[in-house]
């Protein structure tokens, strides 16, 4: 059976309901967490470890040293850590402000570096980050996170009298 909404009968909309736009961002936080982690950060982290650690060749850090970005060999070690923090806080939904915040700069670094060396191969998935880490820093966690756990980034509420 169908059932048609008017405009005033709004509240019972399945869509409607409160608790949606956070499960929503929760969709897209777990998702890009997850993404950027198996896809991005967990790569760039263990080739910063041998980067660091066993000296390891890195390509990566001749190419963005060669875009004029200072001291390459301790940006690059830090953006791969920051980005799997970052990951794994948007996973589990922990500060995810804070976290969405601290690789906004990270992300719009690695678009400028891309443009002068001409690394187009992922220029869209830069930008879709930094849309999604504007989002995240708007929307925050949701309830279905640690932070919803715990109440951490929740406004307290004025008492009604």
């Amino acid at each position: 059976m169908l059932t048609s909404y008017s405009s005033f009968d709004s509240a019972n909309k399945p869509d409607s309901h409160p608790l949606h736009a956070f499960r929503t961002v929760a969709v897209l936080r777990i998702g890009a967490g997850l993404v950027l982690f198996l896809q991005y950060a967990l790569e760039g982290v263990l080739r910063a470890y041998n980067f660091v650690w066993t000296k390891a060749p890195w390509d990566l850090v001749a190419t963005v040293g060669q875009a004029g970005v200072p001291w390459p060999q301790i940006l690059l070690p830090a953006a791969a850590l920051i980005a799997v923090t970052v990951a794994v806080a948007w996973m589990v939904g922990f500060l995810t402000r804070l976290f969405a915040a601290l690789f906004l700069p990270v992300i719009i670094a690695s678009l400028l570096v891309m443009d002068k060396v001409g690394g187009y191969a992922h220029f869209t998935v830069c930008w879709l980050y930094v849309f999604i880490s504007i989002t995240l820093m708007f929307y925050g966690s949701g309830i279905m996170s640690v932070d919803g756990l715990f109440k951490l980034g929740s406004r307290p509420r004025k008492q009604k009298r």
